[in-house]
């Protein structure tokens, strides 16, 4: 096996993933050594970077595009910064323009995002698992909240899409790393959102996503209503910048959901304030709503015996109030019932202060 420059080492130790095994890999792979350099100076600016290394200001200017371009590093006020959450790395270069496509990337990233993760019961046996953060939140489909009082801006789709422009849409990063995902004959892969200031970042790095109209993207989500995908935001009180539309096949918080549900019983996927309430005398017992009818298979088939034969269920402890099951009943027998208060969702504060720590513990 060739051995990996060690210059690839310390740019994982500075992306606060030192221990990652994957990561130098998966950087050899994207940059060459002279690259190299110029992503360990950072963070600095483009002037900083070209005075440390004796290099063309404008040569230095053009590789840092291309490192954002695929997803390597972000601009920040102080100049460019190395991305520090081994997810987050994941999905920047996981969306990238599809001209830069590569399985073998793309298999290191999927590697170098699930560890901790893949392991995570001898991570719980040696006392060296991270925190469980709930880092996404759950959106509900609007049209099944859309008669509920009490509904906040930041969960009432069209509230969040009102006045927000740009609206992006781009190739979702899990249903590239996991290309090989049982659902890639079913699941369209361009479902992603950068809204506002995340569209214009999708436009800076040149994600070769569309430009769609808030009528647009309104219509592109009733027709995602025919596939059982639930849209997800970061977990915080502030205006959603980025929607993704994610599957329990192939989107990497419901397999990372995998793991932790049964070992932790946590998820990294906050549930929204909603959860679906049967209706059973005008349930038919079709079963639209089992299996791939509820993402996290919280529905049922229950005997009831007032009607003499069975109709579907909800477990509402398991529920993670997407409404998937409430706007593809034919029947109308499932509504959804407001059940948390607005302090579910955490303040943006709050929930950074959260994460740092995971990120933290990670370092481990």
């Amino acid at each position: 096996m060739t051995e990996v420059n060690p210059i690839y080492s310390e740019i994982a130790e500075k992306m606060k993933m030192g221990t990652s095994k994957a990561l130098p890999k998966l950087l050899r792979k994207m940059v060459d050594v002279d690259e190299a350099k110029i992503l360990r100076e950072l963070p600095a600016t483009s002037e900083d970077i070209s005075r440390a290394l004796s290099l063309d200001k404008a040569a230095v200017d053009k590789k840092l595009q291309y490192f954002f371009e695929r997803g390597l590093v972000t601009p920040g006020k102080n100049g460019w910064n190395l991305h520090s959450h081994r997810v987050l790395l994941k999905d920047h270069i996981g969306s990238a323009n599809p001209k830069y496509n590569d399985n073998e990337v793309f298999d290191l990233a999927r590697e170098m995002s699930l560890e901790g993760t893949v392991d995570l019961e001898e991570r719980i046996k040696a006392g060296k698992a991270a925190p469980v953060i709930e880092v996404m939140r759950v959106i509900p489909k609007w049209q099944s909240i859309q008669d509920i009082e009490g509904v906040l801006p930041c969960e009432d789709m069209r509230q969040i899409l009102k006045d927000a422009a740009p609206i992006m849409l781009y190739g979702c990063a899990c249903r590239r790393v996991y290309r090989d995902r049982p659902c890639k004959e079913t699941q369209i892969p361009e479902v992603c959102f950068g809204i506002g200031r995340m569209g214009e970042y999708a436009k800076a790095r040149n994600l070769g996503g569309k430009e769609l109209s808030y009528e647009e993207t309104l219509d592109f989500f009733e027709k995602l209503n025919d596939l059982p995908l639930v849209t997800t935001t970061g977990n915080t009180n502030q205006m959603p910048l980025v929607l993704c539309n994610c599957h329990d096949d192939c989107c990497g918080l419901f397999i990372n959901r995998s793991y932790t549900k049964p070992l932790l019983n946590k998820s990294p996927l906050a549930k929204s304030r909603f959860v679906a309430v049967d209706n059973p005398e005008e349930c038919t017992a079709c079963g639209a709503c089992l299996d791939e009818g509820c993402p996290v298979r919280a529905i049922s088939m229950k005997f009831y015996e007032e009607f003499g034969e069975e109709r579907a269920y909800t477990n509402q402890e398991e529920c993670i109030g997407c409404g998937v099951c409430v706007v593809n009943c034919p029947t109308d027998a499932r509504k959804m019932k407001l059940v948390r208060p607005p302090e579910h969702i955490p303040d943006a504060k709050d929930f950074f202060d959260v994460k740092e720590k995971q990120d933290e513990s990670q370092k481990k």
